[in-house]
Parts: structure tokens; C-alpha cells; sequence
């Protein structure tokens, strides 16, 4: 029987290496059990709880449909989907071309206990998916009670030290020059004017524009206010 190989990592923990181990298990199980692989699909760093968004794990779907493999083989049911919604709308797909959903690592059987496993497994793959989020999501908010960098970006006349906002010497006198010329009645055209003339670059070396001069004239975060998911601390940074 011809199948593929579908193998995901999220960017949590893990690295081309959990690929590598992945193919390994599955390879080792299609040779015992008679599969040949003749294709892979691997999404990199993508987390398992949108299947919408996996490129490959879509282009696997779609190519399921030219029914030129009988089935999909998986390291384990959670690299196929994190939750029981996408497991049964895509195994539903798959199912009317003729596509079957294989586990290497999880003994699931073709009779009525086999469907009960594999209800179970999916259960507790959706289960530990959401105690992840969280978790996550508590140790992001202590992380913000104490005024901490939770990862987001960093605006332009800041950098983080030990995980703390502080001014940038090299980029604060930028910032500073803009608000000067604003509140002296300049307009957001000569501001942009006057940082082309002084070659002034944003970060990523391209010209200002206005929609980026009215974000930095509006962000609250240069008033010393701390904002994490719709709260304010202010204070909180420099």
C-alpha cells in the first residue's frame, strides 16, 4: 500500500531534529507492516491547533484527492491535529478518497475498540493542547505583572535588558525629534521630509511613511505605560 508521510513541529521546544525522529519511527513501521512512502509533507514551527494553516498539511488534503496514496502515516494522532473538530473534518475528507489515517507510535485496530482508542487519544491530544495554552498564557501574565518583555515588539526608542524596556540611546533622540516637530505644528509630511533629508531609516532600513508616523504618535507605550492584553500599568516602562 503506497502512503505518505506527514510529520509537524511547533515552535515550542523543538527543532528539525523532532522531524528526523519522527520520520524515523514511521519509516520503520512502513517496512514492518508492508507500506511504501513515495512523499512527505512537513510543516516547521506551526503549531497543531489550526490545521487551516498549515501549508503542507493543506497541499496533503488537497493532493489526497489525486488518490495516488491509500493512506497518511503520522509518528502520532496529535501531529495530525491538536483538536477533535479538524481530526474528524479532515479524516472525513480523507476518508472520500479513499485516504485511511495511520499512527506509528499508537496501536489503533480496524475494528469497534479501534474507533474508542482513537476517540481517546484524540481526547487527550485536544486535553493536553489546551492545558499548554494555559499555561502559556498564566506564565505570560505573571511575566506582565511585573512589567516584563512577554515577547511582543519592541517599539522603535526602546530596547529590553534582563527582559525590561529601556531607552535606546541611538534610537530615543528619533523619537523625541518627531513629537518636538508634531507638537511644534509640523505636519506627518514634514516630519517624513525631514527624516529623509537626515537619512533617517526605520529598523528595517526602509522610509517612513504615514501610517507608521502616526502609530509611534500614538502609542501610548512612550507616555511610560505598560500594555499587556488591554491592561495599562502606568510606569511600567521608561
Amino acid at each position: 500500500m503506497n502512503v505518505v508521510f506527514y510529520g509537524r513541529y511547533s515552535d515550542i521546544g523543538q527543532s528539525e531534529q523532532s522531524i528526523e525522529g519522527q520520520r524515523k519511527t514511521c519509516t520503520e513501521f512502513a517496512e514492518r507492516n508492508g507500506y511504501h512512502i513515495i512523499a512527505e509533507y512537513i510543516d516547521r514551527a506551526i503549531s497543531g491547533t489550526d490545521a487551516d494553516n498549515r501549508p503542507e498539511f493543506q497541499r496533503m488534503i488537497a493532493d489526497s484527492a489525486k488518490r495516488q496514496s491509500q493512506g497518511i502515516l503520522v509518528y502520532q494522532l496529535d501531529r495530525f491535529a491538536r483538536n477533535r473538530y479538524d481530526s474528524a473534518t479532515y479524516k472525513s475528507k480523507l476518508k472520500k478518497n479513499g485516504v485511511r489515517l495511520l499512527s506509528a507510535r499508537e496501536n489503533i485496530s480496524d475494528d469497534a475498540s479501534g474507533v474508542l482508542m482513537e476517540s481517546v487519544l484524540e481526547g487527550m491530544a485536544e486535553y493536553f493542547s489546551a492545558e499548554l495554552s494555559q499555561k502559556v498564557k498564566r506564565g505570560m501574565s505573571l511575566t506582565a505583572e511585573k512589567c516584563e518583555f512577554t515577547g511582543s515588539f519592541v517599539p522603535l526608542g526602546y530596547k529590553v535588558v534582563d527582559k525590561k524596556f529601556v531607552i535606546s540611546e541611538d534610537e530615543a533622540p528619533i523619537i523625541k525629534r518627531m513629537f518636538e516637530m508634531y507638537l511644534a505644528g509640523k505636519t506627518m509630511v514634514d516630519i517624513i521630509r525631514y527624516l529623509d533629508e537626515n537619512g533617517v531609516k526605520t529598523r528595517q532600513g526602509n522610509s517612513y511613511h504615514k501610517d507608521t508616523i502616526r502609530r509611534i504618535l500614538t502609542n501610548r507605550k512612550y507616555l511610560g505605560i505598560y500594555i499587556y492584553d488591554g491592561a495599562e500599568i502606568p510606569g511600567g516602562i521608561p
